[in-house]
This record gives C-alpha cells, structure tokens and sequence, in this order.
C-alpha cells in the first residue's frame, strides 16, 4: 500500500505553485480522467495544473505529488473496499469551505470527463447520465450554507452519493457488467 497524500499537502504545493487550482478541484480533474480514460499514465492532467510553470524543482515536485496523487485514484476507485474518498478539507472546516470545495472538485470532475475523452465513450446506462448531469449541477453549489446538523448531513449525503457516483461511472465505461452499487440520484 502507498503513502497517501492529503489535503493540505497538495494545497501547500499548489499555492507555492501560484497555479490558481487547489487540491479539490485537482483530485476531482484527476478522478473525472480516470474515469474517462481508464489511465493515470498520461500527462494530459499534468498539463493541465502545470502550463506555465517555469520553475523547474517546483514543477518536479508539483509533479511528483501529483503523480502519486494519481495514483492514489486509481487504487482507491479500483479497490474492492471502496476506500475511494473526496479530497475535501477536514470536518473541522467551515461548511462554506467544504461546500465551496466539494463545487471546486465537482468542477474539476467534469473537466476531468472531458479531457479525458468521455465525449468518444459509447452511451451510458441512466443513472450515469443522471450522474455527470449531477455533477454539473453540483458544481454551481451556493456556499451561503447555515452551519447546522442539517446543512453537515446535506453535504455528507452529496458526498456518499458522488464516492459511489465515480465508482459507478468507471466501471460502466471501463469494465461492464461488474456490480457497483448505485447511488441515489439527487434533484
């Protein structure tokens, strides 16, 4: 098993990086290529967070996190246990921080979907169109949220929805006619 990386790592690499993108849009991009394209191995993702990076030590090490970022998606949306978690800040973070977040990531997602190819994938099944369609909606979030028990479970049931979401919508476009269980759709 890999060390993983976490939130706040990715953050501090990027923000040194002054790249404007932080750790949830990223590891949605990543997570949304994945998906798509069924690799990690391609540098389409790291152009994408790193044009225009002159700094050659930076961009080494920006790289190499993001790498085994990467390989921290493939792993946990492959793995039989469903380990796969949103790269979000901590509970302990405001609900507007998280919620802004979980729209960065959702954001990244769907650019990830594209970049990756989603556009030449054969029909999906409903529940993943209503899926991707979810996520564009979710990725224009208002983070005006109370912080209350029912703003946390809210954004709690988004995110179960959304792990099991990109579990889903992996295996449909790269391993058919394997069992996930289906998430809920939302409205």
């Amino acid at each position: 098993m890999m060390i993983k990386v976490n939130y706040d790592e990715i953050n501090t690499e990027l923000r040194a990086l002054h790249s404007g993108i932080f750790a949830s849009e990223c590891h949605g991009f990543i997570c949304g290529y994945f998906c798509a394209s069924d690799s990690v191995t391609s540098t389409a993702w790291r152009d994408y967070f790193l044009a225009g990076i002159d700094d050659d030590t930076e961009l080494e090490t920006c790289s190499a996190i993001l790498s085994q970022l990467a390989d921290q998606v493939c792993e946990e949306i492959l793995s039989d246990e469903i380990t796969f978690e949103l790269f979000l800040p901590d509970d302990e973070s405001s609900i507007i921080e998280r919620s802004k977040a979980l729209a960065e990531w959702s954001a990244g997602f769907v650019s990830g979907l594209g970049i990756g190819g989603a556009g030449d994938k054969p029909k999906l099944k409903d529940e993943c169109d209503e899926f991707i369609k979810d996520m564009v909606s979710i990725s224009r979030i208002e983070t005006s949220l109370e912080e209350d028990e029912d703003a946390e479970g809210a954004l709690f049931e988004i995110v179960e929805y959304i792990r099991i979401g990109v579990i889903m919508l992996h295996q449909e476009w790269n391993h058919p006619g394997q069992d996930v269980e289906k998430p809920e759709v939302l409205h």
